[in-house]
């Protein structure tokens, strides 16, 4: 049985054996494409060179880890569906075409795998809105009988980009699994029974289709195949499902130890499936820095969290538990993706923060959904059922069972209503360009040289306009007002690693023609410059840089360093940054601790930031191979795709003694010469963000001082007011708040005697058992009120019963008391017979009750019912 890394790799070498360059799998965040939430095939790193803008390629071949979201609910319940999964590919960008994939194709499943021929079957594009697929069709006969060759259309055989571009036939290649299925002698690749399954879709972009649907040839026709891993192990693992081959199989063998079940039933094979492929996802999407939240990628990433805790918690777990399962993920991955060797830490802490908390709301949605089931008659809205599901972990078919216990059904069509919503929130996920801008990013991106940034050295350059856009994102040959440029060579920082763009003034012949408010490289090599004034495409300009903005930012940039390495220090290298925001006002720091840190802790790292500020430590920022960074233990960013040679900031030592360093991190931002020009790190503000994040706020350099200006002349001003020396204002005010605090004592001991001294508002009357009973309307009281106006009461009477209430706002509340012990009476017994009169509530102890509800009627009128009963 050939196991997956060896087919993974057999891939590989096979079609570099064809002269494909090997191309490394990328992030599954799709940095080249901001409208894609995550990498979801093969071909996304590869869009400028299908799009023919980036012609560094003539071919290659990769295997891609890939995230697809859109089936989640679908995980778990079918054979093949994933979230998590690899795409092997082989890819021509104007180079070889359909004879040479669909010969290697052949050659490779049937020579290298040893796949029988006759287990396989293929499909064709039958035509429609273009030809029928006669090269595909005649390559094909080469090694298929016509009778397995099956002729599709559009929705099976035919791709597109959109309504418009570029798109064409592909074929699929079949396998037929001989046992499963319907049992049909005539079944074959159009059954859905399962019998014949498609490991492998290549596709041949050919045409270009215009708006009135006209098929265009393209100049260079393009070849995009992608085959599923676990399908493909499927059958060389002669597998019933994807969940029984060897990257799985390690998975759902600790999961049924671990949670002592057989994996025979139904719900326990689902239970197990979900947990496998959920934990796969998180592991790798955690391991790129994604964090889980309510929004974007974090979105997701908690629904799959969220997902497997509950479907373990079904199988009888209580606990925290899917983070014990990395540790197999990283086994059956080992060697082969780094960044979970290196943060398998770090994604044990994420997914046991995450699932603690689902836990303890779980509890909550279990209360939650037995109160809308108690009030909502017989039928639960939808959008209260999705609402479970999302918030709670609640699954539609769940909440379908025990709402039909109580005799309830669930509006389906409202859940899929609300399901839509949510799933839009996450396609929209994207940055502020279109899809159309985005395509002109890439074409800028491709179509220009790589920008020269030269502002670590200078804040000053002459360059050249090589482009203008408008305001409408088109190109122009001159820009008078608002628009964008890009230049050859520039000293302006483009915002990166949070730290936001610089801006300055263009000249032009020694005198300003326009001004940049904010510098941007949405795909990383070519900077844009927002600008806003007159340029001429071809024009040579000079560039000046903001200088006393650029220093803020970096004051405000190195204090972040001297933060994280103090917080590394006091907690340990477990604490990682998860996400920062770096202007010349302040700084933000998001980083990730599994615990509540005492004040103690806190400012112990704040003090061990100020002593390196204070120590005058020299900085040096040095380029050099990435590998390095291991060498000389840098700290680098969770997800972050590194160029190498990358930018390496040091803080203490140099870097022929590194052992002496503060601090060392691969960072591209803008950083003092030494940490003297911090000046001083205050932190205004930290607390926690998520589960397992925390957040800092602060001030360094020149931002601190102006902060401290203000808190001075706010000091000076309340110095003023108070009739006092400034640096005795703290003293004064600690006085004045002991003198209020005594005086809203006193109120209240006075109101309290106020309230309880009686009058009309109070009513005694005397009970069948020799008792009295007190009923007083405090008026004008507060709720909170009502027990010391009851005391009071009761130390005027040795045997008595004491009702107190108050109204508010159409409320009523109220308090019952008893003073002595009242034969056959006691107070609890009173304040629900009080709090079903006001549809209300109460509860208490036999000597002390309280509750409350609606204030219906007159408190008068509880007299006569209370005399009659008490």
């Amino acid at each position: 049985m050939k196991k997956s890394t060896e087919i993974r790799n057999g891939y590989l070498q096979f079609f570099h054996s064809k002269g494909l360059p090997v191309v490394a799998s990328s992030s599954l965040i799709p940095h080249s494409d901001p409208t894609l939430l995550f990498t979801s095939a093969g071909m996304v790193q590869f869009k400028p060179n299908f799009l023919g803008i980036d012609k560094s390629l003539k071919n290659a071949t990769t295997c891609q880890k890939c995230v697809r979201t859109t089936d989640i609910d679908s995980v778990g319940f079918t054979e093949r569906h994933l979230t998590f999964f690899e795409m092997l590919g082989n890819f021509s960008f104007g180079d070889y075409f359909k004879n040479e994939a669909i010969a290697w194709a052949w050659e490779y499943l049937t020579k290298v795998l040893g796949i029988d021929p006759e287990k396989l079957s293929v499909s064709i594009y039958k035509g429609g809105i273009a030809p029928r697929d006669e090269e595909a069709y005649n390559a094909w006969l080469k090694y298929v009988p016509k009778e397995r060759i099956f002729e599709l259309g559009e929705d099976d055989n035919f791709w597109t980009m959109g309504p418009t571009g570029p798109c064409g036939p592909c074929t699929e290649i079949y396998y037929d699994f001989g046992d499963k299925g319907c049992k049909n002698p005539h079944c074959d690749i159009t059954c859905n029974c399962g019998r014949y399954v498609e490991i492998w879709n290549l596709v041949f972009t050919q045409f270009d289709r215009q708006e009135d649907g006209t098929l265009n040839a393209l100049p260079h026709k393009n070849i995009d195949t992608g085959m599923g891993l676990e399908r493909l192990c499927m059958v060389m693992q002669n597998a019933k499902n994807v969940f029984e081959t060897d990257l799985f199989t390690p998975l759902t063998a600790q999961a049924k130890k671990d949670l002592n079940v057989k994996g025979e039933t139904k719900e326990e094979i689902s239970a197990l499936r979900i947990i496998a492929d959920h934990v796969r996802s998180s592991s790798f999407l955690i391991a790129e820095g994604i964090l889980p939240s309510n929004e974007g990628r974090g979105y997701i990433l908690r629904r799959l969290i969220r997902r497997a805790a509950r479907y373990a918690k079904l199988m009888g777990n209580d606990k925290p538990y899917l983070y014990t399962l990395v540790p197999v993920v990283q086994s059956i991955f080992a060697g082969l993706y780094p960044e979970i060797d290196k943060n398998l830490s770090h994604i044990q802490d994420v997914l046991k923060q995450e699932e603690s908390t689902f836990l303890k709301t779980l509890v909550t949605g279990e209360e939650k959904l037995s109160a809308l089931l108690a009030s909502c008659g017989k039928t639960l809205p939808g959008e209260e059922a999705f609402h479970l599901h999302e918030t709670f972990g609640f699954p539609l078919e769940l909440t379908k069972e025990i709402a039909a216990a109580k005799g309830v059904t669930v509006d389906e069509a409202g859940y899929l209503k609300a399901k839509e919503a949510a799933q839009e929130k996450s396609r929209s996920y994207a940055d502020e360009f279109s899809k159309e801008k985005a395509v002109i990013l890439q074409k800028i991106d491709n179509g220009y040289p790589a920008t020269e940034f030269v502002g670590y050295e200078t804040l000053s350059c002459d360059g050249e306009v090589l482009a203008l856009l408008d305001e409408k994102f088109e190109f122009v040959d001159a820009l008078n007002g608002d628009g964008f440029a890009v230049f050859n060579k520039t000293p302006f920082y483009a915002e990166s690693g949070g730290q936001v763009g610089d801006t300055g003034v263009i000249l032009s012949g020694g005198q300003e023609t326009a001004r940049v408010t904010d510098t941007q490289k949405p795909l990383g090599k070519v900077y844009l410059h927002k600008v806003s004034g007159s340029l001429k495409k071809g024009e040579k300009v000079t560039l000046s840089v903001n200088e006393a903005r650029r220093k803020r930012c970096m004051a405000n940039h190195s204090a972040i360093h001297l933060v994280n390495a103090a917080l590394r220090q006091v907690f340990g290298t477990s604490v990682h940054q998860s996400g920062s925001y770096v202007s010349p006002e302040r700084f933000r720091f998001d980083y990730t601790l599994s615990k509540t840190p005492t004040a103690e802790e806190l400012n112990k790292a704040w003090a061990i930031a100020n002593r390196a500020a204070e120590s005058a430590l020299p900085v040096s920022c040095e380029v050099r191979p990435l590998a390095d960074a291991d060498k000389l233990g840098a700290v680098t960013l969770l997800g972050e795709t590194y160029a190498d040679p990358a930018r390496f900031v040091l803080m203490g030592g140099d870097f022929n003694h590194p052992e002496a360093k503060y601090s060392l991190e691969l960072c591209a931002g803008t950083h003092v010469k030494n940490t003297a020009d911090v000046m001083t790190v205050l932190v205004l503000k930290e607390g926690s963000v998520s589960a397992g994040v925390r957040r800092i706020e602060g001030v360094a350099g020149y931002a601190a001082l102006d902060y401290l200006k203000n808190v001075n002349a706010q000091a000076e001003e309340l110095a003023s007011r108070l009739v006092v020396p400034a640096k005795d204002v703290f003293t004064r005010v600690n006085a004045i708040m002991d003198e209020l605090k005594e005086v809203k004592k006193r109120y209240t001991q006075f109101r309290e005697k106020t309230l309880a001294a009686g009058g009309v508002n109070e009513m005694t009357f005397t009970m069948k058992n020799g008792a009295s009973l007190v009923l007083r309307n405090a008026e004008g009281a507060e709720p909170k009120e009502l027990r010391n106006i009851a005391d009071t009461i009761a130390q005027k009477h040795q045997l008595a019963l004491i009702i107190v209430t108050c109204d508010k706002e159409g409320k009523r509340s109220f308090v019952v008391k008893m003073a002595g012990k009242l034969p056959n009476t006691d107070a609890v017994t009173v304040a629900k017979q009080i709090a079903a009169d006001l549809n209300g509530r109460a509860g208490g102890r036999p000597d002390f009750a309280q509750g409350g509800g609606e204030a219906k009627r007159p408190v008068q009128d509880l007299i006569g019912a209370l005399k009659e009963t008490l």
